[in-house]
């Protein structure tokens, strides 16, 4: 199965090729390297040899790192059954598994004798549960700490004051691929924000979010609060079942810096 940005037709030329191989049994080593072989492989790099999911990176064309890299993921059949009945029954939101399942929706081109396992569970996953995108958003739209950009501004900390706003910023692209019932589980689901199809968003979201990273820290964080708050208010009218008031008053908490020891008076 292909699957990733050359299924759903944005690929460019910086893009991987992800496949998915799902098998009964375990595959040997033997196996997993036939399917490089089948590919024409140049190279071949099998980066794991635990418990599934097992990665093999192939490159196509030349050797590593030139060649066209593809990113083979095997996993047992009965792995990506549990996985489903975890995220879509028991509604539990673990990243990797929405990323999982996101690549599942996202396949095309399925081939092999039992091809329809993956039509069953595509079907499967056609639909969002509204129980699983509650889960999401009370995990994701629960953050917390925004006061610490204050601080790393005084510590003059440029490199952990980007990574804070990116944990704020993918939260709430999190929160908001859940509000629109669309899988995803990693910030790598953002490499192209003009390409996001979120029906409910604040307005204008690619470019606010590149001007969280492209301003000032204090014109960033104030465009990144009103991100936050515009999303809560999105949150209250199409997931009322969330506590929007618990998520806000989280978020606001703000924490003072102390120039002395507070009095006991």
């Amino acid at each position: 199965m292909v699957s990733g940005s050359t299924a759903r037709g944005d690929a460019d030329r910086w893009s991987d090729v992800e496949v998915g191989v799902f098998w009964e049994r375990r595959p040997t080593l033997a196996e997993r390297v036939a399917v490089a072989d089948a590919a024409r492989a140049a190279d071949i790099r099998t980066v794991n040899e635990g418990s599934p999911p097992w990665y093999d990176h192939i490159y196509l064309g030349a050797a590593r790192p030139d060649g066209l890299m593809v990113e083979v993921v095997h996993t047992l059949t009965s792995a990506a059954e549990d996985m489903l009945d975890d995220v879509l029954t028991d509604h539990r939101p673990d990243g990797p598994s929405l990323d999982a399942i996101k690549g599942v929706v996202d396949g095309r081109d399925v081939r092999g004798r039992r091809a329809d396992v993956v039509a069953r569970w595509q079907e499967r996953a056609r639909t969002y549960p509204r129980e699983l995108a509650i889960a999401v958003v009370r995990r994701d739209g629960n953050i917390e700490q925004f006061w610490r950009w204050q601080m790393l501004v005084d510590r003059d900390n440029p490199l952990l004051l980007a990574r804070e706003f990116m944990r704020i910023a993918s939260q709430l692209l999190t929160v908001l691929h859940a509000l629109n019932g669309m899988y995803c589980g990693h910030p790598s689901a953002f490499k192209r924000l003009d390409n996001l199809d979120l029906s409910l968003a604040p307005p204008s979201l690619a470019a606010r979010i590149r001007a969280v990273f492209n301003r000032p820290a204090p014109e960033g964080a104030q465009l990144l609060q009103d991100l936050v708050e515009e999303t809560y208010d999105l949150i209250e009218l199409h997931l009322p079942e969330v506590n929007v008031g618990l998520l806000r008053a989280n978020f606001r908490s703000n924490r003072k810096p102390l120039d002395a020891l507070p009095s006991a008076d």
